[in-house]
């Protein structure tokens, strides 16, 4: 496993309290935290997925519902996120905090690669 790699899953494992944190105060529930949890769980397992195949064996066709779950618990993180974040710095609407904002460019860049790992375990898991 290249070195990159496992920098990037030590970020993802450090900033996994803060988010789950985060999630939990600015909802004041616990469905959000604990579904952003294994969404990056997940996400993390797919990226050694790939990397030890025998570590993590993703073998099944029901990996696919994994990724699924992945990819919409981020997205309508994402979305609600948008919503609720200038409201819980108490940010006025022409913030710059906005839906096109280059933050939210980076938060999505910077979960691409688990992204395109876990997509790469599914076509594994369907072809081999």
């Amino acid at each position: 496993m290249p070195l990159w790699v496992t920098l990037y899953l030590a970020l993802m494992a450090v900033s996994l309290p803060v988010g789950v944190m985060m999630l939990r105060r600015m909802e004041r529930d616990w469905l959000h935290p604990v579904g952003g949890l294994v969404s990056t769980l997940l996400s993390m397992a797919f990226v050694l997925s790939y990397w030890m195949p025998d570590a993590i064996p993703f073998k099944a066709p029901s990996v696919l519902m994994l990724y699924g779950f992945v990819l919409f618990w981020d997205l309508y993180s994402l979305q609600r996120l948008k919503t609720k974040l200038p409201d819980y710095f108490d940010m006025p609407e022409d913030s710059g905090l906005q839906s096109n904002s280059g933050a939210w460019l980076m938060g999505v860049l910077l979960m691409l690669p688990a992204y395109y790992f876990g997509a790469l375990v599914c076509m594994r898991a369907f072809t081999g």
